[in-house]
C-alpha cells in the first residue's frame, strides 16, 4: 500500500512538472508555411528534420485533446498535422509537400523562434523553396517578411519582385513583335510556295505544244486587228470632213426633199438661222424657200 502510494505520488509530481500543448496553429504565405505550438510553459523539445515529415518531440508534455490530426490542401508546404501520445511525451508531425520538392528540386529549410510572453509560443518556419527565383516566389518572400516585420527583407525582395516584372514584360514585349515578325515571314514563305507549287502544277498539267499554238493564235489576231484598223481609217480619209459636223459636203439631197424638209422646221417653230445650220444651206436659199413672196418684194425694192 505504502508503495503504490509513493509510485502515484511520483506521477502526480511529474503531471505538475510536465508543461501542456494548448494549441497548434499555421499560417501559409506561398512558399513558407509558418506553423506556431502554444504551451502553458517551456517544454523539453527536440526537431527532427526528416525527409518528407518534421517530427517535434515533446518531453514531459499533455497535449488538449481538441488537437485531432489535420488534412491540410492547397498548401505548397505542408499537407497535415498529427499527434502521437506517449505517458510522458507528445509527438507532432508535420507533413511536407514532397510533391513541390520534386518540382523544384530542392531540400526544405526550417528556422525556428522561441516567443515567451502569457504563453509559450514554439514558432517554426518552413520554406519549401530556399532559392527564390520566380514572381511567385519572391512575391511570397516579401510577403512573408512584410507581415512578420522584417522591413529590411521586405525591401530587398520587392525590389528583386520589381526587377523580375520589368524584365518579364519586356521579353513578352520583345516576344510578340518577335512573334508577329515570325508570323509574317511563315505567311510570305506560304504565299510564295502557294504560287511556286501553282506554277508548278499548270506546267505539268498543259503541253508545251499547246501553249505556242495558242500563242501563235494570239499573235494571229492581233495582225487582223490591227490591219483592220488600218483599212477603217483609209475608207474614212476618203470623206471630206468638216470641223462642225460629221456630214459628207457634197450635198445634203435634192431641191425638192430640202425644201420640204425647211418648211416642216419653220412649221415647228425653228429659227432660220437654225434650219440652215441643220440642213447646211446658206441663210439667204433658206429664206426664200420660207418667203419666196418677201424675196420678191425685197428684190423690186
Amino acid at each position: 500500500m505504502k508503495r503504490a502510494f509513493i509510485v502515484f505520488f511520483l506521477v502526480f509530481i511529474s503531471f505538475l512538472n510536465a508543461s501542456f500543448l494548448i494549441d497548434v496553429y499555421h499560417k501559409d504565405y506561398g512558399v513558407i508555411d509558418r506553423t506556431v505550438l502554444v504551451f502553458d510553459t517551456r517544454p523539453q523539445y527536440e526537431i527532427l528534420k526528416h525527409e518528407s515529415d518534421l517530427q517535434i518531440n515533446l518531453i514531459k508534455c499533455r497535449k488538449d485533446v481538441s488537437l485531432q490530426k489535420l488534412d491540410i490542401i492547397n498548401s505548397k508546404v505542408i499537407t497535415g498535422l498529427d499527434y502521437l501520445v506517449s505517458e510522458d511525451k507528445v509527438m507532432v508531425m508535420i507533413d511536407i509537400n514532397t510533391t513541390q520538392l520534386l518540382i523544384t528540386g530542392e531540400r526544405y529549410k526550417v528556422e525556428g523562434m522561441e516567443l515567451q510572453g502569457d504563453v509559450f509560443k514554439l514558432v517554426l518556419d518552413i520554406f519549401i523553396s530556399t532559392n527564390p527565383k520566380t514572381l511567385s516566389e519572391l512575391t511570397s518572400y516579401a510577403s512573408f517578411y512584410e507581415t512578420t516585420g522584417n522591413i529590411e527583407l521586405t525591401d530587398k525582395y520587392n525590389k528583386l519582385v520589381v526587377e523580375l516584372h520589368d524584365k518579364i514584360k519586356d521579353q513578352q514585349e520583345n516576344g510578340t513583335a518577335q512573334f508577329t515578325q515570325d508570323v509574317t515571314k511563315k505567311e510570305q514563305l506560304k504565299i510564295t510556295d502557294k504560287l511556286k507549287s501553282s506554277v508548278k502544277n499548270l506546267s505539268t498539267k498543259f503541253d508545251y505544244k499547246l501553249i505556242g499554238v495558242a500563242l501563235g493564235i494570239i499573235i494571229l489576231l492581233v495582225i487582223i486587228i490591227i490591219i483592220i484598223i488600218k483599212l477603217a481609217r483609209r475608207k474614212t480619209s476618203a470623206f471630206d470632213m468638216d470641223k462642225d459636223s460629221i456630214r459628207p459636203t457634197d450635198g445634203f439631197a435634192d431641191r425638192t426633199y430640202l425644201e420640204q424638209v425647211v418648211k416642216k422646221l419653220a412649221a415647228k417653230n425653228w429659227e432660220i438661222e437654225e434650219i440652215a445650220k441643220e440642213i447646211e444651206l446658206p441663210f439667204e436659199e433658206v429664206q426664200k424657200i420660207i418667203a419666196p413672196d418677201l424675196e420678191q418684194e425685197l428684190e423690186h425694192l
